[in-house]
Protein backbone atom coordinates (compact mmCIF):
# COMPACT_ATOMS: atom_id res chain seq x y z
CA UNK A 1 0.00 0.00 0.00
CA UNK A 2 1.42 3.50 -0.43
CA UNK A 3 1.59 4.96 2.58
CA UNK A 4 3.09 8.44 1.52
CA UNK A 5 4.93 10.18 -1.20
CA UNK A 6 6.57 13.62 -1.69
CA UNK A 7 8.75 15.13 -3.93
CA UNK A 8 10.60 18.88 -3.76
CA UNK A 9 13.80 20.56 -5.14
CA UNK A 10 16.72 21.60 -3.67
CA UNK A 11 19.28 23.99 -4.82
CA UNK A 12 22.40 23.06 -6.52
CA UNK A 13 25.02 24.04 -3.81
CA UNK A 14 23.59 21.33 -2.15
CA UNK A 15 24.88 18.55 -4.11
CA UNK A 16 23.85 14.76 -3.59
CA UNK A 17 26.73 13.86 -1.53
CA UNK A 18 25.22 16.32 1.33
CA UNK A 19 21.83 14.58 1.30
CA UNK A 20 22.95 10.84 0.45
CA UNK A 21 25.39 11.41 3.73
CA UNK A 22 22.25 12.79 5.52
CA UNK A 23 20.35 9.58 4.27
CA UNK A 24 22.93 6.93 5.11
CA UNK A 25 22.58 8.73 8.89
CA UNK A 26 19.20 8.26 9.04
CA UNK A 27 19.23 4.50 7.94
CA UNK A 28 21.91 3.50 10.24
CA UNK A 29 19.69 5.53 13.74
CA UNK A 30 16.93 3.45 12.11
CA UNK A 31 19.02 0.23 12.42
CA UNK A 32 21.03 0.56 15.32
CA UNK A 33 24.16 0.35 12.40
CA UNK A 34 26.16 2.46 10.26
CA UNK A 35 26.03 2.70 7.02
CA UNK A 36 28.82 4.24 4.96
CA UNK A 37 27.42 7.53 2.89
CA UNK A 38 30.41 6.48 0.41
CA UNK A 39 29.28 2.98 0.06
CA UNK A 40 25.73 3.81 -0.38
CA UNK A 41 26.83 6.52 -2.53
CA UNK A 42 28.28 4.23 -4.80
CA UNK A 43 25.46 1.35 -4.64
CA UNK A 44 25.09 -1.08 -2.21
CA UNK A 45 23.61 -4.26 -3.69
CA UNK A 46 22.07 -5.74 -0.43
CA UNK A 47 22.69 -5.13 3.39
CA UNK A 48 21.11 -6.77 6.49
CA UNK A 49 21.32 -4.95 9.17
CA UNK A 50 21.37 -7.11 12.61
CA UNK A 51 17.57 -5.71 13.45
CA UNK A 52 16.27 -7.45 10.12
CA UNK A 53 16.37 -4.40 7.53
CA UNK A 54 17.50 -4.53 4.13
CA UNK A 55 19.75 -1.71 3.00
CA UNK A 56 20.14 -1.28 -0.84
CA UNK A 57 20.94 1.51 -3.32
CA UNK A 58 21.56 2.08 -7.35
CA UNK A 59 22.93 5.20 -8.68
CA UNK A 60 23.85 5.98 -12.85
CA UNK A 61 27.17 4.44 -13.56
CA UNK A 62 28.37 3.50 -17.19
CA UNK A 63 30.29 0.84 -18.41
CA UNK A 64 33.35 2.36 -17.02
CA UNK A 65 31.99 3.05 -13.74
CA UNK A 66 31.54 7.13 -14.53
CA UNK A 67 28.84 9.13 -13.31
CA UNK A 68 26.75 10.23 -16.41
CA UNK A 69 23.76 12.53 -16.50
CA UNK A 70 20.77 12.70 -15.95
CA UNK A 71 22.45 11.42 -12.47
CA UNK A 72 19.98 9.07 -10.61
CA UNK A 73 20.48 7.76 -7.30
CA UNK A 74 17.71 5.70 -5.31
CA UNK A 75 18.59 4.28 -1.74
CA UNK A 76 16.12 1.72 -0.40
CA UNK A 77 15.15 0.59 3.57
CA UNK A 78 13.10 -2.45 3.63
CA UNK A 79 12.51 -3.78 7.52
CA UNK A 80 9.56 -5.08 9.32
CA UNK A 81 6.69 -3.71 12.14
CA UNK A 82 7.35 -5.90 15.37
CA UNK A 83 3.25 -5.65 16.05
CA UNK A 84 2.18 -7.07 12.40
CA UNK A 85 4.03 -9.93 11.47
CA UNK A 86 3.89 -10.25 7.63
CA UNK A 87 4.34 -6.79 6.78
CA UNK A 88 7.15 -4.78 5.40
CA UNK A 89 7.88 -1.11 5.56
CA UNK A 90 9.57 0.08 2.52
CA UNK A 91 10.93 3.19 2.15
CA UNK A 92 12.53 5.03 -1.44
CA UNK A 93 14.80 8.12 -1.51
CA UNK A 94 15.54 8.93 -5.20
CA UNK A 95 17.44 11.96 -6.34
CA UNK A 96 18.20 13.15 -9.92
CA UNK A 97 19.81 16.02 -11.15
CA UNK A 98 19.59 16.13 -15.33
CA UNK A 99 23.10 18.42 -15.55
CA UNK A 100 26.07 19.26 -13.28
CA UNK A 101 25.15 22.42 -11.52
CA UNK A 102 21.36 22.22 -12.03
CA UNK A 103 18.76 22.11 -8.31
CA UNK A 104 17.99 18.36 -8.18
CA UNK A 105 14.40 16.34 -7.50
CA UNK A 106 14.29 14.53 -4.42
CA UNK A 107 11.46 11.68 -3.74
CA UNK A 108 10.73 10.24 -1.24
CA UNK A 109 7.88 7.57 -0.97
CA UNK A 110 6.96 4.78 1.89
CA UNK A 111 4.55 2.21 1.27
CA UNK A 112 3.66 -1.30 3.08
CA UNK A 113 3.82 -4.65 1.44
CA UNK A 114 1.74 -7.54 3.03
CA UNK A 115 2.01 -11.20 2.95
CA UNK A 116 -1.66 -11.78 3.31
CA UNK A 117 -4.88 -10.58 4.86
CA UNK A 118 -3.99 -11.97 7.92
CA UNK A 119 -1.11 -9.07 8.08
CA UNK A 120 -3.66 -6.52 8.10
CA UNK A 121 -3.70 -3.83 11.10
CA UNK A 122 -4.55 -0.18 10.53
CA UNK A 123 -1.84 2.00 9.16
CA UNK A 124 -1.39 5.44 10.83
CA UNK A 125 -0.16 7.91 7.88
CA UNK A 126 3.04 9.56 8.59
CA UNK A 127 6.11 11.51 7.30
CA UNK A 128 9.17 9.95 7.49
CA UNK A 129 11.22 11.88 9.93
CA UNK A 130 13.92 11.83 7.27
CA UNK A 131 12.10 14.70 5.28
CA UNK A 132 12.83 16.99 8.34
CA UNK A 133 16.01 16.18 8.15
CA UNK A 134 16.78 16.95 4.44
CA UNK A 135 15.33 20.36 4.95
CA UNK A 136 17.30 20.97 7.83
CA UNK A 137 20.99 19.85 6.24
CA UNK A 138 19.49 21.11 2.17
CA UNK A 139 18.13 24.18 0.93
CA UNK A 140 15.01 23.54 -0.70
CA UNK A 141 14.52 26.05 -4.13
CA UNK A 142 12.17 28.82 -3.66
CA UNK A 143 8.61 28.21 -3.30
CA UNK A 144 8.77 25.23 -1.52
CA UNK A 145 5.08 24.77 0.58
CA UNK A 146 5.75 24.25 4.01
CA UNK A 147 9.14 26.08 4.97
CA UNK A 148 7.14 28.40 6.82
CA UNK A 149 4.08 29.60 7.92
CA UNK A 150 2.10 32.33 5.79
CA UNK A 151 0.17 35.00 7.96
CA UNK A 152 -3.52 35.56 5.92
CA UNK A 153 -4.64 39.01 6.45
CA UNK A 154 -7.01 41.55 5.10
CA UNK A 155 -4.05 42.83 3.14
CA UNK A 156 -2.85 40.12 1.24
CA UNK A 157 -6.50 38.13 1.31
CA UNK A 158 -6.03 39.04 -2.45
CA UNK A 159 -2.93 37.82 -3.45
CA UNK A 160 -3.70 34.48 -1.86
CA UNK A 161 -7.25 34.55 -3.64
CA UNK A 162 -5.16 34.45 -6.84
CA UNK A 163 -3.02 32.29 -6.08
CA UNK A 164 -5.87 30.22 -5.11
CA UNK A 165 -7.77 29.94 -8.70
CA UNK A 166 -4.27 30.05 -10.44
CA UNK A 167 -4.29 26.67 -12.29
CA UNK A 168 -0.14 26.54 -11.73
CA UNK A 169 -0.84 25.75 -8.46
CA UNK A 170 0.63 22.40 -7.71
CA UNK A 171 0.30 22.36 -3.91
CA UNK A 172 -2.98 22.24 -1.42
CA UNK A 173 -3.28 24.88 0.98
CA UNK A 174 -4.07 24.65 4.64
CA UNK A 175 -5.81 27.98 6.42
CA UNK A 176 -6.03 27.61 9.72
CA UNK A 177 -8.25 29.79 11.75
CA UNK A 178 -8.77 30.99 15.65
CA UNK A 179 -11.40 30.00 17.79
CA UNK A 180 -13.03 33.01 19.96
CA UNK A 181 -10.71 32.53 22.42
CA UNK A 182 -7.91 33.27 20.04
CA UNK A 183 -6.66 29.80 20.20
CA UNK A 184 -5.91 27.50 17.21
CA UNK A 185 -7.27 23.53 16.86
CA UNK A 186 -3.99 22.71 16.18
CA UNK A 187 -0.27 23.87 16.43
CA UNK A 188 0.26 25.59 13.35
CA UNK A 189 4.24 25.01 13.23
CA UNK A 190 3.74 21.07 13.88
CA UNK A 191 1.62 20.94 11.45
CA UNK A 192 4.02 22.99 8.97
CA UNK A 193 6.24 20.47 9.85
CA UNK A 194 4.00 17.44 8.91
CA UNK A 195 3.47 18.90 5.78
CA UNK A 196 6.92 19.93 4.51
CA UNK A 197 7.13 19.93 0.91
CA UNK A 198 3.43 18.69 0.44
CA UNK A 199 1.44 22.01 1.36
CA UNK A 200 1.64 25.49 2.30
CA UNK A 201 0.19 26.01 5.91
CA UNK A 202 -1.43 29.81 5.88
CA UNK A 203 -2.34 30.94 9.74
CA UNK A 204 -5.02 33.86 10.04
CA UNK A 205 -3.55 35.77 13.17
CA UNK A 206 -5.75 36.48 16.09
CA UNK A 207 -7.51 39.21 15.66
CA UNK A 208 -7.84 39.46 12.08
CA UNK A 209 -11.77 40.02 9.80
CA UNK A 210 -12.84 36.80 8.81
CA UNK A 211 -15.57 38.14 7.38
CA UNK A 212 -13.41 40.72 5.63
CA UNK A 213 -11.10 37.85 4.49
CA UNK A 214 -13.99 35.66 3.66
CA UNK A 215 -15.52 38.29 1.19
CA UNK A 216 -11.98 38.80 -0.49
CA UNK A 217 -11.56 34.93 -1.21
CA UNK A 218 -14.69 33.49 -1.44
CA UNK A 219 -16.87 31.53 0.97
CA UNK A 220 -15.55 28.06 -0.39
CA UNK A 221 -11.98 28.85 1.00
CA UNK A 222 -12.79 30.59 4.02
CA UNK A 223 -12.29 29.49 8.02
CA UNK A 224 -13.15 30.96 10.69
CA UNK A 225 -13.82 30.07 14.41
CA UNK A 226 -11.23 27.53 15.05
CA UNK A 227 -11.98 25.70 11.46
CA UNK A 228 -9.37 24.57 9.05
CA UNK A 229 -9.89 24.33 5.42
CA UNK A 230 -7.85 22.61 2.68
CA UNK A 231 -7.73 23.74 -0.24
CA UNK A 232 -6.91 21.37 -3.28
CA UNK A 233 -5.22 22.64 -6.64
CA UNK A 234 -7.41 23.47 -9.19
CA UNK A 235 -7.51 20.41 -12.17
CA UNK A 236 -8.95 20.94 -15.83
CA UNK A 237 -11.79 18.51 -16.44
CA UNK A 238 -13.94 18.38 -19.77
CA UNK A 239 -16.23 20.88 -18.16
CA UNK A 240 -14.20 23.41 -17.38
CA UNK A 241 -11.71 24.25 -13.90
CA UNK A 242 -12.22 23.18 -10.94
CA UNK A 243 -10.75 23.36 -7.28
CA UNK A 244 -12.20 21.62 -4.58
CA UNK A 245 -12.19 22.44 -0.92
CA UNK A 246 -12.15 20.32 2.44
CA UNK A 247 -13.89 22.72 5.90
CA UNK A 248 -13.24 21.16 8.77
CA UNK A 249 -15.10 22.60 11.26
CA UNK A 250 -14.58 22.70 15.01
CA UNK A 251 -17.24 20.34 15.57
CA UNK A 252 -15.76 17.60 13.44
CA UNK A 253 -11.78 18.17 14.83
CA UNK A 254 -13.34 17.44 18.33
CA UNK A 255 -14.93 14.37 17.21
CA UNK A 256 -11.45 13.52 15.62
CA UNK A 257 -9.45 14.07 19.12
CA UNK A 258 -12.57 12.44 21.40
CA UNK A 259 -12.01 9.00 18.92
CA UNK A 260 -8.44 8.56 19.76
CA UNK A 261 -7.06 10.76 16.21
CA UNK A 262 -4.75 12.99 15.53
CA UNK A 263 -5.53 16.50 13.88
CA UNK A 264 -2.48 16.77 11.95
CA UNK A 265 -2.73 13.42 11.07
CA UNK A 266 -5.98 13.35 9.63
CA UNK A 267 -5.26 16.67 7.19
CA UNK A 268 -1.97 14.67 6.50
CA UNK A 269 -3.78 11.62 5.31
CA UNK A 270 -6.30 13.96 3.37
CA UNK A 271 -3.14 15.49 1.57
CA UNK A 272 -1.49 12.23 0.72
CA UNK A 273 -4.73 10.67 -0.53
CA UNK A 274 -4.81 13.23 -3.60
CA UNK A 275 -1.23 14.13 -4.05
CA UNK A 276 0.66 10.15 -3.56
CA UNK A 277 -0.23 9.12 -6.74
CA UNK A 278 1.37 12.09 -8.74
CA UNK A 279 4.25 12.28 -6.88
CA UNK A 280 4.69 8.50 -6.90
CA UNK A 281 4.64 8.90 -10.96
CA UNK A 282 7.81 10.97 -10.45
CA UNK A 283 9.95 9.25 -8.25
CA UNK A 284 13.62 8.35 -9.16
CA UNK A 285 13.08 4.28 -8.53
CA UNK A 286 15.46 1.75 -8.82
CA UNK A 287 13.41 0.49 -12.01
CA UNK A 288 14.08 4.28 -13.17
CA UNK A 289 17.60 4.29 -12.74
CA UNK A 290 17.79 0.38 -14.37
CA UNK A 291 16.15 1.81 -17.18
CA UNK A 292 18.49 4.75 -17.77
CA UNK A 293 21.43 2.61 -17.50
CA UNK A 294 20.01 0.12 -20.02
CA UNK A 295 19.32 3.28 -22.45
CA UNK A 296 23.21 4.75 -21.87
CA UNK A 297 24.66 1.08 -22.33
CA UNK A 298 22.25 1.05 -25.80
CA UNK A 299 23.24 4.13 -26.51
CA UNK A 300 27.31 3.83 -26.03
CA UNK A 301 26.88 0.47 -27.89
CA UNK A 302 24.86 1.79 -30.67
CA UNK A 303 27.96 4.40 -31.13
CA UNK A 304 30.48 1.91 -30.92
CA UNK A 305 29.26 -0.35 -33.24
CA UNK A 306 31.79 -0.66 -36.48
CA UNK A 307 30.94 -0.84 -40.41
CA UNK A 308 30.40 -4.31 -40.55
CA UNK A 309 27.19 -5.34 -41.81
CA UNK A 310 26.79 -7.75 -39.21
CA UNK A 311 27.89 -4.75 -36.48
CA UNK A 312 25.11 -2.43 -38.99
CA UNK A 313 22.33 -4.55 -37.87
CA UNK A 314 22.98 -4.71 -34.06
CA UNK A 315 23.08 -0.70 -34.24
CA UNK A 316 19.47 -0.78 -36.09
CA UNK A 317 18.05 -3.08 -33.35
CA UNK A 318 20.23 -1.28 -30.68
CA UNK A 319 18.56 2.15 -32.07
CA UNK A 320 15.01 0.97 -32.17
CA UNK A 321 15.49 -0.70 -28.90
CA UNK A 322 16.08 2.72 -27.36
CA UNK A 323 12.98 4.37 -29.65
CA UNK A 324 10.19 1.58 -28.51
CA UNK A 325 11.95 2.88 -24.92
CA UNK A 326 10.75 6.08 -25.11
CA UNK A 327 7.76 5.37 -27.21
CA UNK A 328 6.26 3.51 -24.31
CA UNK A 329 7.60 6.16 -21.61
CA UNK A 330 5.61 8.78 -23.55
CA UNK A 331 2.66 6.40 -23.83
CA UNK A 332 2.63 5.71 -20.33
CA UNK A 333 2.58 9.56 -19.41
CA UNK A 334 -0.03 9.73 -21.61
CA UNK A 335 -2.65 7.35 -20.25
CA UNK A 336 -1.54 9.12 -16.81
CA UNK A 337 -2.92 12.26 -18.02
CA UNK A 338 -6.18 10.54 -19.51
CA UNK A 339 -6.52 8.95 -16.10
CA UNK A 340 -5.91 12.52 -13.92
CA UNK A 341 -8.42 13.95 -16.09
CA UNK A 342 -10.72 11.87 -16.13
CA UNK A 343 -10.46 11.15 -12.34
CA UNK A 344 -10.69 15.29 -12.14
CA UNK A 345 -13.74 15.03 -13.78
CA UNK A 346 -15.59 12.25 -11.50
CA UNK A 347 -14.24 14.28 -8.46
CA UNK A 348 -15.58 17.43 -9.94
CA UNK A 349 -19.84 15.66 -10.20
CA UNK A 350 -19.01 13.93 -6.98
CA UNK A 351 -18.58 17.66 -5.47
CA UNK A 352 -20.93 18.89 -7.33
CA UNK A 353 -23.73 16.12 -6.01
CA UNK A 354 -22.55 16.41 -2.53
CA UNK A 355 -23.68 20.06 -2.90
CA UNK A 356 -27.02 19.72 -4.08
CA UNK A 357 -27.99 17.22 -1.86
CA UNK A 358 -26.71 19.46 0.88
CA UNK A 359 -28.91 21.89 -0.69
CA UNK A 360 -31.84 19.97 -1.17
CA UNK A 361 -31.85 19.07 3.14
CA UNK A 362 -32.27 22.40 3.51
CA UNK A 363 -28.88 22.72 5.77
CA UNK A 364 -30.63 20.18 8.44
CA UNK A 365 -27.58 19.00 10.00
CA UNK A 366 -26.14 22.72 10.69
CA UNK A 367 -25.39 22.91 14.21
CA UNK A 368 -26.72 26.29 15.88
CA UNK A 369 -23.43 28.04 16.21
CA UNK A 370 -22.80 26.93 12.52
CA UNK A 371 -26.01 28.93 11.29
CA UNK A 372 -25.09 31.56 13.34
CA UNK A 373 -21.71 31.87 11.47
CA UNK A 374 -23.25 31.68 7.92
CA UNK A 375 -25.69 34.14 9.25
CA UNK A 376 -23.11 36.72 10.33
CA UNK A 377 -21.15 35.92 6.72
CA UNK A 378 -24.24 36.83 4.84
CA UNK A 379 -25.38 40.15 7.01
CA UNK A 380 -23.22 42.13 4.27
CA UNK A 381 -25.20 41.06 1.33
CA UNK A 382 -28.11 40.89 3.25
CA UNK A 383 -27.65 44.89 3.99
CA UNK A 384 -26.46 45.61 0.46
CA UNK A 385 -30.27 44.09 -0.67
CA UNK A 386 -32.05 45.55 1.38
CA UNK A 387 -30.28 49.20 0.38
CA UNK A 388 -31.13 48.21 -3.49
CA UNK A 389 -34.26 47.43 -2.49
CA UNK A 390 -35.37 50.44 -0.74
CA UNK A 391 -33.55 52.60 -3.30
CA UNK A 392 -30.79 53.19 -1.01
CA UNK A 393 -28.32 51.87 -1.97
CA UNK A 394 -24.91 53.40 -1.70
CA UNK A 395 -21.87 52.84 -4.76
CA UNK A 396 -19.27 51.10 -1.98
CA UNK A 397 -22.29 48.61 -0.93
CA UNK A 398 -23.14 47.60 -4.69
CA UNK A 399 -19.52 46.60 -5.45
CA UNK A 400 -19.36 44.99 -2.58
CA UNK A 401 -22.14 42.81 -3.72
CA UNK A 402 -20.81 42.41 -6.87
CA UNK A 403 -17.59 41.20 -5.22
CA UNK A 404 -19.44 39.21 -3.29
CA UNK A 405 -21.29 37.16 -5.58
CA UNK A 406 -19.31 36.61 -8.39
CA UNK A 407 -15.62 35.91 -6.73
CA UNK A 408 -14.44 34.03 -9.10
CA UNK A 409 -15.45 36.33 -11.91
CA UNK A 410 -15.08 39.99 -10.52
CA UNK A 411 -12.11 41.31 -8.53
CA UNK A 412 -12.67 44.79 -6.89
CA UNK A 413 -9.19 46.84 -6.13
CA UNK A 414 -8.84 49.15 -2.94
CA UNK A 415 -8.78 51.86 -5.26
CA UNK A 416 -12.14 50.98 -6.49
CA UNK A 417 -13.15 51.00 -2.89
CA UNK A 418 -11.53 53.97 -2.30
CA UNK A 419 -13.10 56.31 -4.75
CA UNK A 420 -16.52 54.70 -4.48
CA UNK A 421 -16.09 55.75 -0.82
CA UNK A 422 -15.61 59.39 -1.84
CA UNK A 423 -18.50 59.61 -4.46
CA UNK A 424 -20.98 58.30 -1.34
CA UNK A 425 -19.63 60.94 0.67
CA UNK A 426 -20.36 63.76 -1.98
CA UNK A 427 -23.93 62.14 -2.56
CA UNK A 428 -24.10 59.79 -4.78
CA UNK A 429 -27.40 58.79 -6.01
CA UNK A 430 -27.82 56.35 -8.57
CA UNK A 431 -26.99 53.05 -6.92
CA UNK A 432 -29.14 51.08 -8.51
CA UNK A 433 -28.14 52.13 -11.92
CA UNK A 434 -24.61 51.12 -10.73
CA UNK A 435 -25.72 47.99 -9.64
CA UNK A 436 -27.26 47.45 -13.52
CA UNK A 437 -23.78 48.26 -15.58
CA UNK A 438 -22.59 45.79 -12.65
CA UNK A 439 -24.44 42.89 -13.15
CA UNK A 440 -24.07 43.16 -16.82
CA UNK A 441 -20.53 43.45 -16.66
CA UNK A 442 -20.19 40.02 -14.44
CA UNK A 443 -23.02 38.50 -16.88
CA UNK A 444 -23.43 39.37 -20.12
CA UNK A 445 -20.26 41.11 -20.85
CA UNK A 446 -18.14 38.78 -19.00
CA UNK A 447 -19.24 35.64 -21.15
CA UNK A 448 -18.76 37.57 -24.05
CA UNK A 449 -14.93 38.48 -23.46
CA UNK A 450 -14.31 34.77 -21.49
CA UNK A 451 -15.33 33.23 -25.27
CA UNK A 452 -13.00 35.51 -27.09
CA UNK A 453 -15.23 38.24 -28.56
CA UNK A 454 -14.13 41.57 -28.70
CA UNK A 455 -15.25 44.84 -27.65
CA UNK A 456 -17.27 45.60 -30.46
CA UNK A 457 -20.09 43.72 -28.64
CA UNK A 458 -19.75 45.79 -25.27
CA UNK A 459 -22.83 48.08 -26.45
CA UNK A 460 -25.09 45.41 -27.82
CA UNK A 461 -24.53 44.86 -23.57
CA UNK A 462 -24.78 48.30 -21.96
CA UNK A 463 -26.17 49.92 -25.01
CA UNK A 464 -24.92 52.85 -27.41
CA UNK A 465 -23.55 55.27 -24.38
CA UNK A 466 -23.00 53.10 -21.53
CA UNK A 467 -19.53 52.42 -22.28
CA UNK A 468 -16.12 53.57 -24.18
CA UNK A 469 -13.15 51.19 -25.15
CA UNK A 470 -10.94 54.77 -24.40
CA UNK A 471 -11.33 57.87 -23.21
CA UNK A 472 -12.84 60.71 -25.78
CA UNK A 473 -10.10 62.87 -25.27
CA UNK A 474 -6.18 62.33 -25.44
CA UNK A 475 -5.07 62.05 -21.48
CA UNK A 476 -2.06 63.54 -20.00
CA UNK A 477 0.28 62.34 -18.45
CA UNK A 478 -1.10 62.85 -15.66
CA UNK A 479 -4.16 61.75 -16.87
CA UNK A 480 -2.84 58.17 -17.52
CA UNK A 481 -1.27 57.78 -14.16
CA UNK A 482 -4.87 58.62 -12.34
CA UNK A 483 -5.95 55.50 -14.75
CA UNK A 484 -3.21 53.43 -14.09
CA UNK A 485 -3.84 50.84 -10.75
CA UNK A 486 -1.45 48.33 -9.75
CA UNK A 487 -2.71 45.02 -10.00
CA UNK A 488 -0.66 41.58 -8.11
CA UNK A 489 2.61 44.02 -8.74
CA UNK A 490 1.43 44.84 -12.24
CA UNK A 491 0.78 48.71 -12.84
CA UNK A 492 -2.63 48.35 -15.45
CA UNK A 493 -3.58 51.50 -17.89
CA UNK A 494 -7.72 50.97 -17.53
CA UNK A 495 -8.93 52.77 -20.76
CA UNK A 496 -12.09 50.88 -20.86
CA UNK A 497 -15.22 52.33 -18.86
CA UNK A 498 -18.89 52.44 -17.72
CA UNK A 499 -20.39 55.43 -17.33
CA UNK A 500 -23.48 57.43 -16.52
CA UNK A 501 -23.94 61.21 -16.27
CA UNK A 502 -22.08 63.73 -17.93
CA UNK A 503 -21.28 66.11 -15.11
CA UNK A 504 -18.36 67.02 -12.80
CA UNK A 505 -20.76 66.16 -9.54
CA UNK A 506 -19.92 63.16 -7.57
CA UNK A 507 -23.45 62.90 -6.92
CA UNK A 508 -24.64 62.88 -10.60
CA UNK A 509 -21.77 60.93 -12.45
CA UNK A 510 -20.56 57.79 -12.34
CA UNK A 511 -17.65 56.03 -13.98
CA UNK A 512 -16.60 52.56 -13.60
CA UNK A 513 -13.04 51.61 -14.86
CA UNK A 514 -11.91 48.11 -15.59
CA UNK A 515 -9.77 45.92 -17.65
CA UNK A 516 -10.13 42.30 -18.99
CA UNK A 517 -7.21 39.89 -18.14
CA UNK A 518 -7.15 36.74 -20.10
CA UNK A 519 -4.54 35.07 -18.22
CA UNK A 520 -6.54 34.64 -14.83
CA UNK A 521 -10.25 35.37 -16.55
CA UNK A 522 -11.65 37.86 -14.29
CA UNK A 523 -12.43 41.56 -14.84
CA UNK A 524 -10.47 44.09 -13.00
CA UNK A 525 -12.29 47.05 -11.25
CA UNK A 526 -9.90 50.29 -10.34
CA UNK A 527 -11.89 53.28 -10.53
Amino acid sequence: MLVYANRFRLEPDDQPGKVIRTIATWMGKSQGTFVDPELLAQGIREYRSQSGGIISSRVTFDADGEIFFPYMFCARLTHGQDDAPGRRWITEIGLKQEKQGDPFDCSIVLRTDEISALAYKPIQVTRPKLVEHIFEEAKPISGTPGVSIIPLTVKNAEALAYNIDHESREHPIVIISPDRNGKHSVNPQRLCSILLGLAQVVQIPIGEDTYEIQRIIGRQYAAYGGAINLIYPGRKTPSGFFCRAALYLPQRLAEIEETGGRIESEILSAITHQTNLPNSWKHTSTDAITQAILRNRLSRAAKNAGQSEELFAYEELLAEAATQMTEKDAEIEGLRRVVQTSDAESEKLRYEIEGLKHALSGHSTISSQQASDISQLMKPIRSSVRALQKGEATLEQMLSLIASLYPKRIAVLDSAFASARESDRGGFRYGQKAFDLLFKLAEDYYEQVAEGKGDQHAKDVFGNNAFAAKEAEALSNDGQKRRTFSYFSRDIFMKKHLKHGVKDSLAETLRIHFEWISEDKKIIIGH
